[in-house]
């Protein structure tokens, strides 16, 4: 198993792994090294064919979540963090500003289901871009294009492959591709590409060519991981080896019903927290619900299922709402 490198590498990366020997990757295509079935045509068909137990409450009970419309970021000082809805996030960690997975609006055959809360003008000054993968509800090209027009010295973070595409956009975007387990660190900033159990996917041909993945995000000694789009599978009980002290778990907890079809791509509210048990974050901060209707469960469904777990479990955590300014602070 060996790496696709499609993309000049940064040299200033290293591997935080020891025990880690390249990417899985076979015939130019990256794959998981746990649940490697993708669903098919046939697996798709079978799905939107199946009776939906939740779909009159679908229908009959509306989403409407309170939104806190940002107007400017003079009022995010700090450190501090922003959902702007699905798996989108403004972040101010150390004095530097990310941008995670924006998406600003609707996407293709998809509509947006949330307002987004706040105007896309005010997001300036951004220092990091950070991509998980390039699906569309994570990769909107329109978003990128107006972060890049308004922030001419921003870094993109990204998984490898995904560089390379979003620079045949933008030419002059300084980018940085890592595999898993590889970590950038400057100015006070570390940034590390991690395991997902997920795909990649954007047009028609090019199923695997670039990797997915999830971040740590480490500045001013907080650390915070992003899962990106994951599905549950060993790798979260990796992470206490390499990162003892995870203070925020960002994780998503949407787009998880039918199981037999979602279970190897979304993770569930109940295994997401077990998930943030296991690499012993101190907080958790559900994500990837609420704004795209992705899957059978109701768009109100993920964060009551898994408000009621946490509960249960005693498992402490903090649902934002939109656009709601959470400050952040290295936790004990």
């Amino acid at each position: 198993m060996g790496e696709r490198i499609t993309f000049r590498r940064n040299e200033s990366l290293r591997c935080v792994n020891p025990r880690w020997r390249g990417n899985p990757n076979v015939n130019g295509k990256f794959f998981n090294r746990q649940h490697r079935w993708r669903p098919g045509m046939g697996s798709v068909l079978k799905w939107r064919l199946s009776p939906n137990p939740q779909r009159k409450e679908k229908r009959a009970v509306k989403w409407n979540p309170k939104v806190n419309y940002l107007r400017s970021l003079d009022s995010v000082t700090g450190n501090s963090l922003v959902w702007l809805g699905h798996n989108s996030f403004f972040l101010q960690l150390g004095g530097k500003r990310f941008m995670i997975d924006p998406v600003y609006g609707s996407i293709p055959f998809v509509k947006r289901r949330s307002e987004f809360p706040a105007n896309p003008d005010i997001f300036r000054n951004i220092d990091y871009l950070l991509l998980s993968h390039d699906h569309f509800d994570h990769l909107d090209k329109p978003s990128i294009e107006l972060l890049v027009r308004g922030n001419p010295r921003m870094k993109l973070f990204c998984g490898l492959g995904t560089g390379e595409l979003v620079k045949g956009w933008f030419p002059d975007l300084a980018a940085i591709e890592a595999g898993w387990y590889e970590q950038y660190a400057d100015e006070g900033v570390t940034l590390t590409f991690l395991p997902a159990q997920h795909w990649s996917k954007r047009g028609v041909g090019d199923g695997g060519l670039r990797l997915w993945g999830a971040f740590m995000i480490q500045a001013d000694g907080i650390t915070i991981y992003n899962s990106g789009d994951t599905g549950y599978a060993a790798h979260f009980r990796e992470l206490p080896e390499l990162f003892p002290h995870i203070d925020y778990c960002m994780i998503g907890i949407g787009a998880y019903k039918p199981r037999w079809f979602m279970k190897p791509n979304h993770i569930s509210p109940y295994d997401a927290l077990t998930a943030s048990e296991e690499m012993g974050a101190r907080l958790t901060i559900p994500m990837h619900y609420g704004t795209f209707d992705l899957s059978d469960e109701p768009l109100f469904d993920p964060p009551h299922v898994f408000a009621a777990e946490a509960k249960k479990r005693g498992v402490p955590v903090i649902i934002p709402e939109l656009g709601e300014v959470v400050k952040l602070r290295r936790l004990r």
